[in-house]
């Protein structure tokens, strides 16, 4: 394997491992089952009213441990945006334009989800909220900015 992908291959491992933290972390949600009508939104979807443990969906997982847990949640959505940026760097050499505004629109689409989506119940849910708009706020204004400069590097004068 060649230098040019050692970034976004490391950058994954972490994602990986900080993903695995999160989900271990959030099974403490198993144990605590006055927290399940609070905690897992993805396991209501499914299934009406859980009784058992092996009712709950793993990714209500990564909603508790972001309620109650939250530093490698955060941890693994920092290396998730940092991965996003890295792939948008590798394909930005061949159609630099299309990447940025695919950036954009991921960025638009974190800054929605974190106003739209999380309501700070908890120190660790605000934490998440405003981590994941200020990634999405430097996605958008990067990518805007790549743009900006391929425009006007493209103009003759």
């Amino acid at each position: 394997m060649s230098r040019k992908y050692f970034g976004v291959i490391l950058t994954g491992f972490t994602f990986t491992v900080f993903l695995v933290f999160s989900l271990y972390e959030g099974s403490n949600l198993i144990d605590d089952p006055f927290e399940w009508p609070r905690s897992t939104p993805f396991t209501h979807l499914l299934v009406s009213n859980p009784v058992f443990p092996q009712d709950i969906v793993w990714l209500d997982f990564f909603v508790y441990a972001i309620k109650f847990y939250a530093v490698y949640p955060i941890m693994t959505l920092i290396s998730a945006a940092l991965l996003l940026g890295l792939t948008i760097q590798k394909m930005n050499k061949s159609k630099q334009v299309y990447s940025n505004i695919f950036g954009i629109f991921l960025g638009v689409i974190m800054l929605y989800t974190s106003l739209a989506f999380f309501s700070a119940q908890s120190l660790g849910s605000a934490v998440f909220r405003y981590t994941l708009l200020f990634i999405g706020l430097m996605l958008v204004l990067s990518a805007s900015y790549s743009i900006f400069r391929y425009k006007t590097s493209k103009v003759q004068p």
